[in-house]
């Protein structure tokens, strides 16, 4: 299973508040917390952290068919070049990030053997929904013989996107991330 998340970080500083009483505590654990507070650049671990949870937790939610609310119940550990885990009870979720100084984008995947397919892209569209779907289908009908219109993103009654050709799924799974002027998809 796979998820991914995109975090603008010009976005998430206009928005979000990270050093606001008790935010830390609410969504990190403990040992997470640490992470941050001994980090070169504190913000930035804090949206690297936030999106390995939450690409973890899009993998979780396609695998279990369950959704939850509690961060903290997802834990991140970072290993080097911006790969790592998050186990959420006794899952394990293995995940690559990529860090600039305007997003940060993880991927995730229940296996480390097989990583999903990820397209990540700046948005210029003031309609998100529609410049990421027009993207995803293009990438999709790509080199191969199919008609455009064929092509429907459908989600589950939880949210969780897949890719149609008329009535058959055709990719085993699909992943959908934006946030601010960035958008991503993985395709597994």
């Amino acid at each position: 299973m796979i998820g991914n998340d995109v975090v603008d970080l010009k976005q998430a500083a206009k928005d979000s508040n990270w050093k606001r009483p008790r935010f830390l505590d609410k969504v990190f654990t403990q040992k997470e917390q640490s992470i941050i507070f001994y980090s070169a650049n504190k913000e930035q671990m804090v949206w690297l952290l936030w999106s390995m949870k939450e690409a973890a937790y899009k993998a979780f939610v396609r695998e279990f068919k369950h959704c939850f609310f509690n961060p903290k119940l997802a834990e991140c550990q970072l290993d080097l070049n911006n790969e790592g885990f998050v186990s959420i009870n006794d899952n394990t979720y293995y995940l690559k990030s990529t860090i600039t100084s305007e997003y940060v984008h993880s991927i995730a995947s229940n296996t480390n053997e097989k990583f999903p397919k990820a397209d990540l892209f700046k948005l210029y569209d003031n309609n998100l929904s529609d410049e990421v779907r027009s993207r995803l289908i293009h990438q999709v009908i790509n080199g191969k013989d199919r008609d455009i219109n064929s092509i429907n993103i459908k989600k589950t009654v939880l949210g969780v996107p897949n890719v149609f050709l008329g009535n058959q799924q055709i990719f085993e799974a699909l992943s959908i991330s934006h946030h601010g002027k960035y958008a991503a998809f993985a395709i597994y």
